[in-house]
């Protein structure tokens, strides 16, 4: 078999892997066998470059997941190559080929005194000037990384002292794995990580437990956290190692010691106070623990919503240099036939690659999950139609399916699908096809924005009940004389949008709606005792009701705390038919509701064309909408084409 077009003339960048299942390994050469070391001259990295089959790869191989760090490619290295790599007997070629300063140091901790080493490094063994064979190879990254033997996590070099790095090292072979659906640290382990960073104790131990807390948040200020690629790399992984300077740990024991750090400094100095929940990797840490449990035991039917879920999180917390990426880099995500709908392509535009990965996921899922991201920022310039998503910037605001985009206990259109045979066979993505319903008029917007505070203010800061209470109540004259405690409830729900769609909102809505309102009220003497460490430590009346009844508000205040980001950046509003609703603060008075056939949730439409037939909308947003998120005003029946009308979103 031909691995690779007949086009050498000596460079390597010139061979370009054109075979679907072909690519090029790094084999890393010892430094004992440089002359130029022992001869006490200049240190060069000396690499021999492979051409394989990925299904027969020769031996096991490592795959190096890292930042490019600054683009500037100044360091030089030696590349050995034949001028023939599907002929044994080929002459040997030398090239001296740049690279960043981030990939030198790479390479010079992974190089071996003695032993060869086989390594896939993307900037060496994807010719990135050359669109086709990049086309092609990054098509093939997610199985590169998931047949690797281990995966390298490059984070650069360090500054940790050897005692610091053996501490670290040592608290991590005593703490127990804790699973990712598991929110709590073990008594055992809470005490590993007080020994390992805690305040308490003489100044000189405090000093070392606040420099090893400052040796982890710098881990987690790394750039490697923050970029799209190394997301993927690190959840297909089968196994991964990180280095730090010159720590050396597996990946999954860090991020259990991360977990647990972060974990005893939201007990002891709160969220808003700790270096850890500040970080900027701290988000995408717990992203990436999450994806990798559902990789492993998650099933196959979940990975149709999975993809959704992992662009979400692309969107707010990943960055790429190339914005494409931005959806390329999580197709090993989605199932086998979104892949295959959604081939890789650095000769479209950034606009026809969001557009027909949005389209693509709709013809897939058969549903418009995609809706939920599509909700476009102030910065964002992309020129994109109403419905797609601007998959480069992050959201305005959280989607109301906080939990995990795509999957909810909302379920407005009652399970229907996307009726994807509206959309006929043309191939023009700028207007979506739709079949949906009216359902009701945006009338009065409440004259209050919600807005994020950091560090975060009290749910009566927030919420502003009282100020939505006297906009509200004139407007339901109807409901003269009707109890305020149920006004309150109607409004914390609608605020609160019914747990956003969490799996785990506590109880049936009579339950939510009462309980939000007590504990709402109760707020200033929880926080009270929260600061005072009542809920941290035994107590006398531990066994008391009264005690009881306080713990358990203090945990759903913990879930209101989480739940009440849905109104960030939100307004509340009113509609033709008095239902109070939730919507982003591109809400307008007018504004269409209507329930469109595969949307777990309602939208937002603007009417653009009266004589356009079909008739064409832009879509602003979705919403919440009391008595609705579940078709109960649709008498609970499931709906039909007959139900619905067809129109164009643009």
């Amino acid at each position: 078999m031909s691995y690779v077009q007949q086009t050498f003339h000596g460079s390597y960048r010139e061979w370009q892997v054109c075979e679907s299942t072909t690519f090029k390994l790094l084999k890393i050469l010892p430094w004992s066998s440089n002359d130029e070391v022992a001869l006490g001259k200049e240190d060069v990295v000396e690499c021999e470059l492979l051409v394989e089959s990925l299904m027969n790869a020769p031996e096991p191989y490592e795959a190096l997941s890292y930042t490019w760090g600054s683009a500037i490619q100044d360091c030089p290295i030696k590349i050995y190559t034949k001028s023939s790599p599907s002929l044994p007997s080929s002459t040997i070629n030398t090239e001296i080929v740049l690279v960043t300063q981030h990939l030198h140091a790479a390479l010079l901790r992974l190089r071996h005194p003695t032993v060869p080493r086989l390594v896939w490094i993307d900037q060496l063994c994807i010719n990135q000037k050359n669109t086709p064979e990049k086309n092609a190879q990054v098509k093939l990254m997610a199985d590169i990384y998931k047949r690797a033997q281990r995966t390298l996590v490059w984070l650069g070099e360090g500054t940790m002292l050897d005692e610091d790095r053996d501490a670290i090292i040592d608290a991590t072979t005593r703490m127990s794995y804790r699973p990712v659906d598991n929110a709590y640290s073990s008594l055992e382990d809470q005490l590993i990580i007080q020994d390992l960073i805690g305040f308490e104790g003489r100044d000189q131990a405090r000093k070392i437990g606040m420099r090893r807390r400052q040796l982890l948040a710098d881990i987690l200020n790394r750039p490697w956290w923050t970029r799209a690629w190394v997301f993927q790399e690190a959840v297909v992984a089968k196994r991964g190692t990180v280095l730090c300077g010159s720590l050396e740990i597996d990946m999954e024991v860090l991020i259990n010691l991360l977990d647990g750090v972060c974990d005893h400094d939201l007990r002891e100095v709160g969220e808003s106070a700790s270096i850890m929940h500040t970080s900027k990797g701290y988000k995408p840490m717990f992203a990436i623990r999450e994806a990798r449990f559902e990789e492993l035991y998650g099933s196959s039917s979940s990975r149709k919503s999975k993809w959704l879920a992992m662009l979400w999180q692309g969107m707010g917390n990943l960055s790429a240099t190339d914005l494409r990426d931005k959806v390329y880099a999580f197709l090993a995500f989605s199932d086998s036939e979104e892949a295959a709908r959604i081939a890789p392509s650095y000769e479209k535009s950034v606009e026809a690659v969001y557009s027909d990965a949005a389209y693509r996921s709709i013809q897939s899922v058969e549903s418009l999950d995609v809706l939920e991201l599509a909700i476009k920022s102030d910065k964002s310039s992309i020129n994109l139609p109403s419905w797609v998503p601007d998959f480069s910037q992050p959201l305005p605001s959280l989607p109301f399916m906080t939990h995990n985009v795509g999957s909810t206990g909302f379920d407005a259109s009652r399970g229907s699908s996307y009726p994807y045979w509206t959309h006929g066979t043309t191939k023009d993505v700028s207007k979506l096809y739709v079949r949906g319903r009216f359902v009701s008029v945006v009338e009065s917007i409440a004259p209050v924005v919600f807005v994020e505070h950091k560090p975060p203010k009290s749910l009566h800061d927030t919420v502003k009940l009282l100020d939505i209470i006297n906009w509200l109540t004139p407007k339901l004259q109807f409901m003269a004389g009707f109890p305020l405690h149920k006004i309150r409830e109607r409004v914390l729900r609608a605020l609160f949008a019914e747990g956003a769609g969490r799996d785990d909102t506590p109880g049936n809505l009579e339950y939510v709606d009462s309980t939000s309102l007590k504990v709402y009220d109760n707020e200033p003497t929880l926080l009270q005792r929260r600061h005072a460490g009542f809920f941290r430590r035994p107590n006398l009346g531990a066994y008391s009701p009264k005690y009881k009844e306080l713990v358990s508000q203090h945990r759903y205040l913990r879930w209101l705390e989480k739940v009440v980001k849905v109104m960030y950046h939100k307004k509340l509003f009113l509609s033709q038919h008095h239902e109070v609703g939730l919507a982003y603060e591109a809400v307008e008075e007018g504004d269409l509701i209507y329930i469109l056939l595969g949307s777990k949730t309602p939208s937002l439409l603007r009417k653009v064309s009266e004589s356009a037939r079909p008739e064409c909308y832009r879509f602003v947003a979705q919403c919440y909408v009391e008595d609705w998120m579940r078709g109960e005003k649709h008498g609970g029946r499931e709906w039909t084409v007959d139900d619905t009308e067809e129109f164009a979103i643009i």
